[in-house]
């Protein structure tokens, strides 16, 4: 039976001084891992928690969170991680959703089991009994920004799918260390953190990157070979010590983002800081894990390019009854998904579900269009591409272009209804420091670059773009401004 925490105990058994993970909290090799994750599962167990229960967990850059993790998994209950601070009403809304066994929160949550790591570390001995292939392991909640939050159920059997092929598309092996700043309650982060226990190699958690003196001594004390970043990381590390990431140039072997586009421009300054780094733009989500991938530093593809379908997968794009078209970039279609890691479904969704997965095939909220060799190229989300006129308009290019702009720190457009033109776009800026904002300088570069249909009817200056916690702007919050 295939799982991570298979992998953890094959790992503690052949390779136990290798070092697993380095937190906040300590540092652990895959025998003290395995030791917490089976000490854990035995409380878990006295707790009353069986095969199928949910447990909540607020996650953090601990130790103590990815014991409490995989613990669940090993019992072959459900984990269900909430955002790091969570709110009380955050936890009772899920809580209600999926009826909890239990509930782990706050900083220590093995306190709330009456232990401490090093009293488990000491003192257990091994559990040993794995879960079922096809038993549920995560049930993962978006974050809402487009509607209800929805909780996306994943099997052991996908997540060891989506693992095991990102690890051979990206060459990834046992030696590398990967430095994971992003929440560790979003794919993006726990699936990471996921891929290299299952690969046997070591992750280093990070509790966000705004602090960037720490980000770069822990990549250098630590010898990171690997960095997780999500565009607006990137483009904030680019922004505020782009000469610091250049002298990584020697040391990595991949930079890899995901979670939306990264900007055209942030590419080619990446390409010129990083010319020996391996770095890779991907698509995917939630419900099936990164399944399209592109190394931009060695294929040069126009913006919006995200790579090609990974082997044993299959992508190809839909009209609205969800039949094949033939989709442009003038004329993008809904993109839709076979993959043996797709989601099980929304929890307590039948009818989301079944309108979303059909016949092992699942339809995004994402459009977009293949090229003739077969590239995947992210028009942006159904609801956030804008109707102008009858012509659909894709804020990421307008953003896209935006950001090139000298003066402009970052952007965000979304669609407004304007009582004497109808449907029009407005963009909300944030100057560079010391720089004073000119809506006359900002509309006469982007006339230079777009299409007189895509231009932006507003531009606003405002202090800062509102994102989510996994970086993505929040479009909603901006509509209403």
């Amino acid at each position: 039976m295939r799982s991570i925490v298979n992998c953890i105990y094959s790992h503690s058994c052949n390779h136990p001084n290798k070092t697993a993970i380095i937190a906040s909290d300590r540092i652990v090799d895959y025998y003290k891992l395995w030791k917490l994750i089976s000490g854990v599962a035995i409380l878990l167990k006295k707790q009353g928690v069986n095969k199928g229960d949910r447990v909540i967990v607020e996650a953090s850059h601990t130790v103590e969170f990815l014991a409490c993790c995989y613990s669940i998994h090993l019992v072959g209950a459900i984990h269900v991680p909430v955002e790091k601070g969570a709110p009380l009403d955050r936890i009772q809304e899920i809580s209600k959703d999926i009826n909890p066994k239990l509930i782990l929160n706050g900083e220590h949550p093995l306190s709330l089991l009456g232990v401490s790591i090093d009293e488990l570390i000491e003192n257990t001995v091994d559990y040993l009994e794995f879960p079922e292939e096809q038993s549920l392991q995560e049930i993962l909640y978006t974050t809402g920004t487009t509607g209800k939050s929805k909780g996306v159920m994943i099997t052991h059997y996908a997540q060891m799918n989506m693992c095991e092929s990102q690890n051979a598309i990206l060459n990834y092996n046992s030696n590398n260390v990967w430095l994971i700043p992003t929440p560790m309650n979003h794919a993006a982060g726990l699936r990471k953190t996921h891929m290299s226990m299952v690969k046997g190699s070591t992750v280093l958690l990070m509790d966000g990157f705004k602090n960037l003196k720490l980000f770069f001594e822990n990549i250098n004390k630590y010898n990171v070979t690997s960095l997780y970043l999500p565009p607006s990381a990137v483009h904030y590390v680019l922004m505020l010590a782009s000469k610091e990431l250049a002298k990584l140039d020697s040391q990595l072997d991949f930079l890899y983002s995901s979670s939306s586009a990264l900007p055209g421009g942030d590419k080619e300054k990446l390409i010129e800081l990083l010319p020996h780094v391996r770095k890779f733009d991907a698509y995917g989500g939630s419900e099936v894990g990164a399944v399209c991938y592109i190394d931009y530093n060695s294929v040069h593809k126009e913006i919006g390019c995200v790579g090609k379908a990974n082997p044993g997968v299959d992508i190809f794009i839909v009209d609205e009854d969800y039949k094949p078209i033939h989709a442009t970039k003038n004329n993008p279609g809904i993109i839709a998904i076979r993959s043996n890691t797709v989601t099980a479904g929304y929890w307590g969704e039948p009818e989301l579900t079944a309108q979303t997965i059909q016949n092992g095939i699942i339809y995004m909220t994402d459009l977009g269009y293949i090229d003739d060799e077969g590239y995947l190229y992210l028009v942006g989300r159904r609801d956030d591409v804008i109707n102008i006129g009858g012509l659909k308009v894709a804020p990421t290019e307008v953003e896209d272009i935006a950001l090139r702009f000298d003066k402009i720190a970052d952007c965000a457009c979304v669609p407004y209804d304007d009582k004497a033109f109808g449907r029009v776009l407005k963009m909300f800026v944030v100057m560079k420091k010391g720089e004073i904002f000119n809506i006359e300088e900002i509309v006469s570069y982007l006339e230079t670059k777009l299409e007189a249909y895509k231009l932006p009817k507003y531009v606003e200056c405002i202090s800062e773009i509102p994102k989510t916690y996994n970086g993505k702007i929040d479009r909603k919050k901006l509509i209403v401004l």
